[in-house]
């Protein structure tokens, strides 16, 4: 189906997302924080990106922000529990700054899941369209 960029910093979690998104037939990068995740990017060109905001070394909103400007095709889906803060501004934030959808830890796994179909269908439709 799709190659999947997953940042996240908490183990559980991204082992939990992989295995979801490896069922749903795409295939999984996994980076642990922003820093990686650029490392990734400069060797691979996933067809979406899937990034935490709170995360040590380079926050999700830093590095949606340089995808954005580097890569800007790129799909971009956030997601946050908050840290000690309420998720929704950080959400709000990533979105504004150019991810297309944003979701609460922890996350509903048929919404990701859909999201990431809606996305691809938009890029294929875009590509046709070209």
């Amino acid at each position: 189906m799709a190659t999947i960029l997953l940042v996240e910093d908490d183990e559980l979690v991204r082992d939990m997302l992989a295995q979801m998104l490896q069922r749903a037939s795409h295939h999984v990068l996994q980076a642990t924080n922003g820093d990686e995740a650029i490392d990734v990017l400069k060797i691979a060109h996933p067809d979406i990106m899937v990034t935490d905001i709170i995360m040590p070394k380079k926050s999700g909103i830093t590095l949606i922000s340089e995808v954005r400007n580097k890569h800007p095709d790129m799909e971009i889906i956030a997601i946050s529990g908050g840290g000690r803060l309420d998720p929704t501004g950080y959400l709000d934030l990533s979105e504004s700054i150019g991810a297309a959808v944003s979701f609460e830890k922890p996350v509903d796994k048929a919404a990701l899941l859909m999201a990431i179909d809606l996305l691809l269908q938009g890029k294929s439709e875009t590509t046709s369209q070209s």
